[in-house]
């Protein structure tokens, strides 16, 4: 079994959960046309998300045969968007106006619509989800049908012109197309190019009047020549375009709204080969010092981090961004905000455990000064942040260890049960580290891994290149497993009978992919891309020589 690629594998199937519904129905409806969505600044010319695909109805028949998730998923996944209650619906509706109105949109000529290359694009709505989307593709047959369909628009109930545009010269009726009362999708063609949005707001305001920006980039969409309508092509930097499926998502769509404080990681790209037959992944970066480099045993935020998790990652935090958050947003004194710019170094890493719960994974940092003044800029930091009354432990030395811990009641807590369930939030300092996480015993066994007393997750991997990410499919998928079962109610039978038949089945393929590791290949190139290797963790961890706790 091929366990390389997993982590971006994984999120190849999450993004492709979308591509094909996005391609063929709309998630939101202004009936009036009564709002502009451009006020939440949804900018067309930046995508959050996009797909280039040369068959849109084959990505997901080629996500179920890729590897390692080939051993994952089912046909269920491809199966869902065939049959899929709004794709039928406006196969449905076309087919209606194709026959009311003697057009000739014909079955054959909506399956070239979806298995032709196509280009998409995704924008997160106020509450973060990829509602929001555009589709492009260059479909003669299509676009022709589109401008016959025009001329009956006034007389349909399902079909209307939102507005008529100067395209290129040409005059170019954008259809609205009604396929319930809260979602409808507006269609546009010139020459042999078609554009679709999910919504009218995209394009334009209560009075149907076309936001200029948005408007420039449908018009350079909607252009004949192939550098012209590469927008988004050239927005993320890709090369030449390919026979694979290019799934490419942006830092802000995967940072969830967190990128402030890492704007070293730009992009990450998937391209799935035709048939499932590679997987390949990538990152653009804006600078090759965001990625850590390969560094010896002890130096790597990795020596710091207990071994056996289900999934770590690096994290290129920029202190400087953290500093001025504390300062403005929540009046921190300025010198423990300038602690964090002064004081820290690298990235971080953050990793989740099985023995753990979802809520509460572990954070490392690495502090370039000496732990005195480390201590004294935690201390000043605590001592606004937390009252008195809320420190269970307030800087708390022994063997060398610095604790700051605090109790918090939450249902689901870690120790106790009931209404007394609450979590131990602890804060430590050891030598040049410092952890944090909800979890008290997560803590507790990273200062053991960094004195030395445990294996670290260093001591499982090689130091051949510099390591980005690591997955524990086994541990994982007991993590997903016990977390899942956890929040379905007990009462909801029905609920946890299909969690036994549906999701168990999937966890226990996913946990017999073996471990593995993200690996960077080479610098990046002009753009900042770099490509990403996935290698196999070895099954014994190497034992390399301790190091001095606190050096």
């Amino acid at each position: 079994m091929n366990p390389r690629k997993l982590l971006i594998g994984v999120a190849t199937a999450v993004v492709a959960v979308g591509v094909v519904a996005a391609g063929v129905l709309g998630w939101r409806h202004q009936h009036r046309y009564d709002g502009v969505i451009n006020a939440l600044r949804v900018d067309l010319a930046a995508p959050q998300a996009y797909v280039a695909t040369p068959s849109l109805s084959a990505l997901p028949r080629d996500v179920v045969k890729a590897p390692v998730l080939r051993d994952v998923l089912t046909d269920d996944f491809a199966f869902y968007y065939e049959e899929q209650e709004d794709r039928l619906a406006v196969v449905g509706a076309i087919k209606r106006i194709a026959f009311e109105h003697d057009l000739g949109l014909t079955d054959r000529l909506l399956a070239i619509a979806l298995d032709e290359p196509a280009e998409l694009a995704w924008w997160t709505d106020a509450k973060g989800a990829p509602r929001h989307w555009l589709v492009a593709m260059t479909r003669g047959a299509l676009a022709r049908a589109l401008q016959q369909a025009a001329t009956v628009a006034a007389s349909d109930a399902q079909l209307g012109v939102v507005a008529t545009l100067g395209i290129h010269g040409s005059d170019v009726p954008f259809l609205a197309l009604t396929l319930s009362p809260r979602r409808t999708l507006v269609l546009a063609a010139a020459g042999d190019r078609v554009v679709v949005l999910s919504d009218p707001g995209l394009l334009f305001d209560a009075d149907r009047r076309p936001d200029p920006g948005s408007l420039k980039v449908v018009e350079a969409l909607l252009a004949d020549d192939a550098d012209a309508n590469a927008v988004y092509r050239r927005h993320f930097a890709l090369p030449e375009h390919s026979s694979a499926h290019q799934i490419v998502a942006d830092a802000r769509f995967l940072s969830f709204g967190y990128q402030h404080f890492f704007p070293g990681l730009r992009t990450v790209r998937v391209e799935l080969g035709p048939g499932g037959a590679t997987l390949k992944t990538a990152l653009r970066v804006a600078t090759a010092a965001a990625l850590p480099a390969s560094t010896a045993s002890g130096s790597s935020p990795w020596s710091a981090l207990p071994i056996d998790p289900a999934a770590c990652a690096v994290v290129p935090v920029d202190w400087t961004q953290l500093q001025s958050v504390l300062a403005v947003a929540h009046g921190a004194p300025p010198a423990a905000a300038q602690a964090f710019a002064d004081l820290f170094d690298g990235p971080a890493a953050v990793c989740w455990y099985a023995r753990a719960q979802l809520q509460t994974p572990i954070v490392v940092a690495h502090a370039r000064a000496a732990p005195p003044q480390l201590d004294a800029a935690l201390d000043a930091l605590l001592r606004w942040a937390l009252p008195a009354a809320a420190r269970d432990a307030g800087g708390v030395a022994t063997d060398g260890v610095r604790r700051w811990q605090r109790t918090v009641l939450a249902p689901g807590g870690n120790h106790g049960d009931g209404a007394q369930a609450s979590y131990q939030a602890t804060l430590a300092r050891q030598g040049p580290w410092v952890t944090f996480s909800p979890d008290d015993r997560l803590v507790a066994l990273a200062l053991d891994a960094q004195a030395r007393r445990y294996p670290s997750l260093d001591d499982g991997l090689r130091p051949e290149g510099a390591t980005l990410a690591v997955v524990s499919p086994p541990q994982l998928a007991e993590l997903l497993r016990r977390e899942a079962f956890k929040v379905l109610p007990p009462d909801q039978e029905v609920l946890r009978q299909a969690a036994e038949h549906q999701l168990v089945p999937r966890l226990d393929a996913l946990a017999r992919v073996p471990p593995a590791r993200a690996v960077a290949t080479g610098t990046p190139d002009a753009e900042g891309w770099v490509g990403v290797e996935w290698v196999r963790l070895d099954a014994r961890p190497v034992v390399r020589a301790a190091a001095t706790p606190g050096a």
